[in-house]
């Protein structure tokens, strides 16, 4: 029989013993020159070998031979031993003979162990029973600390072989028996370091061949770099994971308007709050925007022929996948270092009132529109000399109409605003507000008041967000799908100029002693107003809202090749719609620095994740969470929903050459 010297691999189960020596033969089945005596010989020569003597430390074979007792090979020749005649002869061909041959016991017996295919099937089978003890502790100790208990996903093994039979489940009945879950076998890689404060992923985490025992929290961390991902392609670039990161945030604190920011900024443990107000931090959360931090930022072109190009990142289901993807499509590497904030130069031309309606109708003029089909017709008052306004006593002078008269510069939340029965009032009012001496405003705006459309007798609009990106110099717009509604604590009298009647801003209606209650918060709910449009046979997701998205791209659009591009900000504002009574949708105002102070627990739900999935599109885009989480930490990751409700309306990559080339005509 040829012998052959076994690697160190193969024979890794065998105990080294000094002066032995280790040899293997593997016979080849249905062998012709091997006679029917010579397998029974082989046999019996076999059988022989599995008689073992009790001793100390070694087991004493009838041959002269020794084995340890511990070793994995006396354990296994025991388990063969119980195996019948017949199995061992069948065996003989797939066997492995190793026959040992000692400096002290020179004879040679063979000893059949189990094929090589059934020790790789009972390898698999140990570990995966290991790994489903580990899953087993792991949940005892979540339970003990009361946090999430992860569930195994296979509550019964039993080995068919009757090899390992072992019961990890308290209920064996097969109606609680699971299904397995959907199985991600590829994940973003965690490297692994030993850090005292960090737990590294168990094995159960790193498996990846079956996708058993996959670790609850890495997939759920997987999901959410596939998230970030998507949306740092829209942005032409990508970022480097890595294990531990920390940066500081400084949020200036007026009032309640900030509370809930302060909450989501605590979820993303790997930012650290600076406590003393500074600019010299990465990202700087204020009512106002900052300008000594805008200051520090370099300005981007609005466009660029290098960024204009589709980037789709189709299902990557691991890191290495998303870095191969983001190289062969040219994406820019960003290092986690950029600054961010809240506000990005636009006050001059949406905060200023005036400036927006000068805008808008340049915006229409070019684009031959009718303006006042989507805005309320408006006009800005320098002064009581101002020819406009002789313009506006001439044309208007005939319109039964209510009129609301409000600053041109600053006015949010209804605040600083009037609202006049006929075309005299307003002027009575104009010349007597610039006559005052302590005014401080420098120009006066005229808006056409919409009769709307009443909710139960009573006045409602309509109020949403846009947010506004600029991040490695693409400029993208979004829209907030959950519109809700804002009523008004009375009934509705246009004799009335209560303002508690016409004004449904909130800072207006908390003053009445009926504020909340017909609805928590005056606030409506998408399926409210849901139902509330169906008894006027109308679908209020699938036709009001999309004409809402309409008017807020024209009213974006009109701005949108003034901006200031500057790495890396964004811009929430507040948009509010009145629907008139033919069931028509108007803009009648753009809130910068909308308040974020909820006034029931629906509104609440509403800011708090319009707020959390405005900071997945720009902070979390450049600051990703990192691969290393600490242990109690982990639970975190439940908080972090992706359901992203923002829908994209202009990208600068598409839209802005067609503007510039459209304002350059002017």
């Amino acid at each position: 029989m040829q012998q052959n010297i076994l690697s160190q691999k193969k024979i890794k189960y065998v105990e080294n013993i000094k002066n032995h020596h280790y040899y293997a033969c593997i016979p080849q089945k249905g062998n012709p020159n091997c006679s029917d005596k010579e397998k029974i010989n082989l046999q019996n020569e076999s059988s022989l070998s599995q008689k073992t003597i009790s001793n100390n430390s070694y087991s004493h074979q009838s041959n002269g031979t020794y084995y340890k007792k511990h070793s994995i090979i006396f354990r296994e020749l025991r388990s063969i031993s119980n195996q019948s005649h017949n199995d061992q002869i069948d065996d003989i061909p797939k066997a492995f003979i190793f026959r040992i041959k000692s400096k002290n016991h020179i004879q040679n017996e063979p000893l059949i162990i189990e094929n090589q295919e059934q020790k790789e099937k009972d390898r698999k089978t140990k570990d995966l029973a290991k790994v489903l003890r580990d899953m087993k502790k792991k949940r005892q100790e979540y339970t003990q600390k009361g946090q999430f208990v992860p569930k195994s996903p296979i509550p019964l093994l039993k080995h068919k072989n009757n090899k390992i039979q072992e019961d990890l489940s308290t209920e064996k009945s097969p109606n609680q028996v699971k299904k397995l879950p959907k199985i991600y076998t590829k994940q973003a890689p965690v490297i692994i370091e030993v850090l005292e404060q960090y737990e590294p992923l168990s094995k159960s985490s790193r498996l990846q061949g079956n996708g058993i025992g996959e670790d609850p929290f890495q997939v759920k961390l997987t999901r959410y770099y596939q998230f970030l991902f998507k949306f740092q392609c829209n942005h032409l670039f990508y970022v480097k994971q890595s294990q531990v990161r920390s940066q500081s945030y400084y949020i200036e604190v007026i009032d309640e308007n900030e509370i809930i920011i302060k909450e989501l900024m605590r979820k993303r443990w790997w930012w650290c709050e600076q406590i003393e107000k500074t600019d010299d931090v990465y990202f700087f959360w204020s009512k106002r925007s900052n300008s000594q931090f805008l200051q520090k930022q370099k300005i981007r072109v609005l466009f660029d022929e290098s960024q204009n190009k589709v980037v789709d990142p189709y299902n990557l289901d691991n890191y290495e996948e998303q870095i191969k993807f983001a190289i062969e499509h040219k994406l820019a590497l960003i290092s986690p270092s950029g600054r961010l904030h809240n506000h990005i130069e636009i006050n001059q031309l949406i905060g200023f009132k005036k400036n927006f309606i000068k805008f808008l109708e340049q915006y229409a003029s070019l684009l031959n529109l009718d303006l006042f089909q989507y805005f309320p017709y408006s006009i800005n008052i320098s002064s009581q000399q101002d020819p406009k306004l002789n313009i506006f006593l001439t044309q208007q002078k005939n319109q039964n109409s209510l009129w609301i008269v409000k600053p041109g510069e600053w006015a949010n939340n209804g605040l600083f605003m009037k609202i006049c029965q006929n075309v005299k009032q307003v002027y009575d009012f104009i010349i007597s507000e610039f006559k005052n001496q302590d005014h401080n405003f420098e120009t006066l705006v005229i808006q056409k008041y919409i009769k709307p459309l009443l909710y139960y007798k009573r006045k409602f609009d309509l109020y949403t967000y846009l947010l506004i990106s600029q991040i490695n110099g693409v400029v993208r717009v979004y829209f907030y799908d959950e519109v809700y509604g804002r009523t008004s604590s009375k009934e509705y009298n246009e004799q009335d100029l209560d303002p508690l009647i016409h004004f449904t801003n909130s800072p207006i209606q908390k003053e009445s002693k009926g504020f909340s209650l017909q609805e928590p918060g005056n606030k409506l709910s998408i399926d409210k107003l849901q139902e509330f449009f169906v008894q006027f046979k109308l679908n209020f997701k699938e036709t009001m809202i999309p004409q809402l998205k309409a008017i807020a791209i024209h009213a974006i659009k009109a701005v949108f090749t003034h901006l200031v591009v500057k790495d890396h900000n964004f811009e929430i504002i507040g948009l509010n719609y009145i629907v008139d009574q033919d069931f028509k949708p108007w803009l009648v105002e753009l809130n910068l620095n909308p308040s974020f102070i909820p006034d029931c627990q629906y509104h609440q739900k509403v800011i708090t994740q319009m707020l959390d999935n405005a900071l997945y599109l720009t902070i979390d885009l450049i600051y990703p969470p990192p691969s290393l989480w600490p242990s109690n930490k982990k639970q975190l990751i439940d908080r972090f929903n992706l359901q992203n409700k923002f829908q994209a309306l202009i990208d600068s990559r598409f839209d802005s050459e067609m503007l510039i080339e459209l304002f350059e005509k002017k």
